[in-house]
């Protein structure tokens, strides 16, 4: 509710555009799932919570509320899926550990917008998929940007166990892997379905490495 106010005074006070607006919020929501696995230790709690949220989507794409998440012309169930893929995501975190919760949900918060921010502004290579405007310029930030957060991630997990910070070869082979994959759903997911297929693409290629 106070993420969703403070979108919505950059919305009407500041007239920032609702793309932007957007986009802070699903930013800031990614981060806010992210600490879910300190305080949450049941996977009903996140199911409660996931349904509040679809509730409070519900009532505001019905009552017009929110406009700055809910003032878009195209159909998107984005909002909807993040719901869905974050109770997903750590149902498997519950049942095979932490990596398999992060990444997913560290990539779609990172990279999905950084694919929409620089495809919008460099506009390199436009596409049109399904009917929505897409650019490998935006795929390409978007993988860069995945194997980034990968290297972060996991150098930073191995430093908390072994006090090293060393990568290999097949480390990076893996995260090109894991960027290229989620990158390829990106891609191809229209009306915010990515919300969906880049944390199911991450978690799929994540369990086949």
């Amino acid at each position: 509710m106070v993420l969703f106010g403070f979108t919505d005074l950059l919305y009407h006070k500041f007239k920032v555009a609702v793309q932007h607006t957007r986009k802070i919020a699903h930013i800031c929501t990614g981060f806010i799932a992210l600490t879910f696995p300190l305080y949450l230790d049941e996977i009903w709690h996140v199911a409660i919570l996931s349904t509040s949220f679809l509730g409070l989507m519900a009532l505001s794409e019905k009552f017009q509320w929110f406009k700055s998440i809910t003032a878009v012309k195209r159909k998107s169930y984005g909002s909807w899926l993040f719901a869905l893929v974050v109770l997903i995501c750590f149902a498997v975190f519950k049942r095979i550990g932490p990596i398999f919760y992060y990444l997913p949900i560290l990539i779609l918060t990172l990279a999905d917008p950084a694919a929409a921010i620089f495809g919008r502004k460099f506009n390199y290579k436009p596409l049109t998929i399904f009917g929505q405007k897409k650019t490998i310029g935006g795929s390409i930030a978007f993988f860069l940007v995945a194997v980034a957060t990968q290297l972060a991630y996991i150098s930073f997990a191995r430093f908390l166990v072994t006090a090293d910070f060393q990568i290999d070869f097949s480390d990076i082979l893996k995260f090109c892997i894991v960027a290229l994959a989620s990158a390829v759903a990106e891609f191809f997911s229209t009306k915010g379905w990515d919300n969906l297929t880049i944390p199911l693409t991450v978690l799929a290629v994540l369990l086949l490495l």
